[in-house]
């Protein structure tokens, strides 16, 4: 802007000096005229140059703190500090964290035994609710299949007292056993199992003698027949005993 400026009055200073001069002077007001607009030219300049410095300058002030702020930041001694700090920080927190082992310790000396016992309880009741679940569980199989033997001595009394002739009644006869055949399934998914008889030595403890007989294809002592059916658990408790006719 400035040298525009300079410009625009260089050129209506020539003009004005070709324009007014008188001709006989032509040549001396064209030479002040030049000189006049070179000095002005120069002013111009110089001060189109100060004003440049001075714009600039603010720009070098801002930066000037920003640098100077920077080199604190990193400066040995602000960085010391700020170690020193940091191994306060440390220092106090190994002290809380030493203050808080002392009373667990001192907890655990006075309230560590009770705590123990505590534990121990807490076990041997978990194993005796434990145990009666099981035995509860145990007993309510028990009473399920003692009811439903009534039900199979029925099927089975039956079965070998009632022979069927036309297809209607074999189709009954085959529905009954269906149901049979489904109530011993559920009772060995239960644990539920027959007694062995036939052809084992009498035992008292699962078997009861009805009566003895002589047998040519069983030995003394041997069950050779057996008239109703007897039940125990998977570990051999008994639920009813089978009657049987015991070889003589």
């Amino acid at each position: 802007m400035f040298l525009q400026n300079t410009l625009v009055l260089m050129a209506l200073t020539c003009a004005d000096a070709f324009t007014f001069a008188p001709t006989t002077r032509l040549s001396s007001s064209v030479a002040f005229t030049q000189q006049e607009s070179i000095a002005s030219a120069r002013q111009y300049s110089r001060l189109y140059a100060e004003e440049s410095e001075e714009a600039e300058a603010p720009a070098e002030d801002a930066a000037a703190p920003a640098a100077a702020a920077d080199d604190i930041l990193n400066s040995p001694a602000f960085l010391k500090r700020k170690i020193d700090v940091l191994k306060s920080d440390i220092a106090a927190v190994e002290e809380k964290i030493g203050a808080a082992n002392t009373v667990y310790e001192e907890n655990k000396t006075e309230w560590g035994p009770q705590i123990e016992n505590l534990r121990k309880e807490y076990s041997n009741i978990s194993d005796r609710l434990a145990k009666a679940a099981e035995a509860g569980q145990a007993v309510a199989t028990k009473e399920i299949a003692t009811k439903l033997l009534a039900v199979l001595d029925n099927y089975d009394r039956a079965f070998q007292s009632v022979t069927p002739d036309t297809d209607e009644e074999k189709e009954i006869e085959a529905a009954y056993k269906a149901v049979h055949a489904k109530i011993i399934s559920t009772f060995g998914e239960l644990g539920i199992n027959e007694v062995k008889t036939v052809g084992i030595e009498f035992d008292y403890e699962y078997h009861s003698a009805v009566m003895t007989r002589p047998d040519e294809d069983h030995e003394e002592g041997i069950v050779c027949e057996e008239l109703a059916k007897g039940w125990c658990t998977e570990d051999g408790e008994l639920i009813r005993v089978a009657m049987v006719v015991v070889a003589a």
